[in-house]
């Protein structure tokens, strides 16, 4: 938005340019500045909204409005993720278009330079998400959480542990998360509500743990910064560990509490 709204300046230097008689042999030339053409900060700004916008009429929709009604239909359809990106990009793009004063093969070229940075990072997570899949219907998930359901350990150190091991196991947080929650509910009956908040921040913490090659959002990370994989494992996944064991020592420390 920076680029496209800032009061920049592009400075250009003509060829042959006349010193002053004065200038000695180390003295740059006068140099022209042109003033940058710039995009209304509301239309850069209407850029980023009209998805978040899209997608909040389909939730409202969706929750107000009748089942066959046709006003639901076209907005359930303009809100999906998908549509509503795609608006906003088009509608940046006719900005660009209208109120740039780039060329068509300048903004062809801007085009297929944006594709070229993020390609890779779509193939690898579209990897990942096949890899994730694999483990999904191998059933390794499962027969984890089975395992760890009968086993006697502590209510927020085994949320933790499940959610962990599930994250591994499928590359998701979502399912170590959602499936350690289905496991753990019945077990915490009528507990205080400390006690079921602070098993929430353990299955959470969990799922952040050991964020490795099966995560797409390693990927991300690793493309996004240009690591190479060792510096991805020291980085993403250490920190992501980290943050997990220290979520999971702060649960116990307030267990004491509840």
């Amino acid at each position: 938005m920076a680029q496209f709204t800032g009061a920049g300046e592009r400075v250009e230097v003509t060829e042959g340019e006349q010193r002053h008689p004065s200038d000695g042999p180390g003295a740059h030339p006068t140099l022209s500045a042109a003033p940058r053409p710039q995009v209304p900060i509301g239309l850069a700004v209407a850029a980023v909204l009209i998805p978040v916008v899209l997608m909040l009429l389909r939730t409202l929709a969706e929750t107000t409005l009748d089942e066959s009604s046709g006003p639901r239909a076209w907005l359930t359809f303009a809100g999906e993720p998908l549509i509503a990106m795609l608006a906003g990009f088009l509608f940046a793009l006719g900005v660009m278009a209208v109120r740039g004063s780039n060329s068509g093969e300048q903004t062809r070229r801007s085009l297929t330079g944006s594709l070229q940075s993020v390609a890779p990072i779509l193939l690898i997570i579209g990897g990942g998400g096949a890899f994730n899949q694999v483990l999904k219907d191998s059933g390794i998930g499962a027969a984890i959480a089975t395992a760890a359901e009968g086993a006697r350990l502590n209510l927020i150190v085994l949320g933790w542990l499940i959610a962990l091991l599930l994250s591994l196991t499928t590359g998701s947080a979502t399912v170590g998360i959602v499936s350690a929650t289905g496991i753990l509910a019945p077990l915490v009956g009528n507990g205080s509500t400390l006690e079921a908040s602070l098993l929430v921040v353990a299955i959470g913490s969990g799922s952040l743990g050991l964020n490795y090659v099966n995560h797409a959002g390693f990927w991300l990370v690793k493309e996004s910064f240009g690591m190479d994989l060792t510096q991805a494992a020291k980085t993403q996944t250490a920190v992501q560990t980290m943050v997990s064991v220290l979520g999971l020592g702060m649960a116990l420390l307030l267990s004491v509490f509840a």
